[in-house]
């Protein structure tokens, strides 16, 4: 194909043109075929760096929690996850304030050890203190 300017009959490159203006035009062509080789593959890794640097920096980690205590709670439904036990429930349970939650768990043998009531752990966060909940099998729960 033919240059627009009318100058030679090789192949139009306006990378290869910008890089000989600046780097001069042997090393302008050295610097092309590399990055027409690789660059594709560095490209991919500026990328995935950029991502795994984003997510270090500017990533929330999960605020930091701690034990408070293990209860045992009424359940008041368990619905198996695709009519399993052995693959998880979903529990409705009453905490001891009155109010009901419900929790995932994909753990066979916590799943299969409800009956009427259910172990759980109660966990705070330290800043907020703001509470969450987990199922547990019921050994934590035996001396209570």
């Amino acid at each position: 194909m033919p240059r627009p300017d009318g100058r030679g009959s090789c192949l139009y490159e306006p990378m290869l043109e910008v890089l000989s203006k600046l780097i001069g035009p042997h090393r302008a062509v050295s610097v092309y075929a590399f990055f027409q080789t690789r660059g594709a593959v560095l490209a991919a890794a500026a990328l995935i760096v950029a991502i795994l640097l984003m997510l270090f920096f500017f990533g929330k980690g999960e605020e930091e929690h701690e034990h408070e205590a293990f209860l045992t709670l009424d359940v008041l439904s368990a619905v198996a996850i695709n009519g399993d036990l052995n693959k998880g429930a979903v529990v409705s349970l009453r905490l001891p304030d009155g109010h009901a939650i419900s929790i995932t768990t994909t753990d066979g043998p916590i799943a299969t050890s409800i009956t009427t009531t259910a172990c759980v752990e109660k966990r705070v966060y330290v800043t907020s203190r703001e509470a969450r909940y987990r199922l547990k099998l019921p050994h934590h729960c035996a001396g209570q």
